[in-house]
């Protein structure tokens, strides 16, 4: 697909789209899952090569993918990939790509961060689930606002509209795992 053909998919211009692309320009969360979804593709697709614990070379997908068997995979705790969108939310990968369909996330909402730069509810695929282990974090999906604490946990169907951000002075510190079709699967 050509630059021009997905930033038409996504809704945005190919110079911005082409900003991203080369680390010139953070996307918005919406952005981004607009971009997975027209590429077919996972959020988990994006951490595919972890930096070094360093950040001087990536580190071999063996080395962060540490399988004990079949089942097990692991990513030590300065290995995970990190992205800041330009909202300043960040997630931090907790788990490998598996091909699951699962992404398992720590994200950081600093003060005043929302999922969308522009305050419009987005919406993508999936299920999400989160649990707050530190700060407050207002959650509006469809017409139901609430404010989640210290330990509170929510799950929502991605696909409503949805909009979340911090309205409080101390940044919020969650885990998210976001399950979505695996992109082979079918209906």
């Amino acid at each position: 697909m050509s630059l021009r053909a997905l930033a038409k998919k996504v809704g945005v211009s190919a110079s911005m789209l082409s900003l991203v692309e080369t680390g010139r320009s953070r996307s918005s969360v919406s952005t981004l899952y607009a971009i997975v979804e027209a590429l077919d593709m996972s959020m988990v697709d994006l951490f595919d090569t972890p930096p070094s614990p360093n950040g001087s070379a990536p580190v071999p997908a063996a080395t962060i993918e540490a399988r004990l068997d079949t089942e097990v995979a692991i990513v030590r705790r300065d290995q995970g990939r990190r992205i800041e969108m330009d909202s300043g939310v960040v997630w931090e990968q907790l788990g490998p790509a598996t091909g699951s369909g699962t992404e398992f996330l720590r994200v950081t909402y600093p003060p005043g961060a929302k999922s969308s730069v522009s305050g419009r509810f987005q919406r993508h695929t999936g299920h999400e689930h989160a649990y707050i282990m530190e700060g407050e974090l207002t959650c509006q999906v469809g017409f139901q606002e609430v404010v989640l604490g210290t330990g509170d946990s929510m799950v929502f169907d991605s696909s409503r509209p949805h909009l979340l951000e911090n309205r409080s002075d101390r940044d919020v510190h969650a885990i998210w795992f976001i399950v979505r079709p695996k992109p082979d699967s079918g209906p």
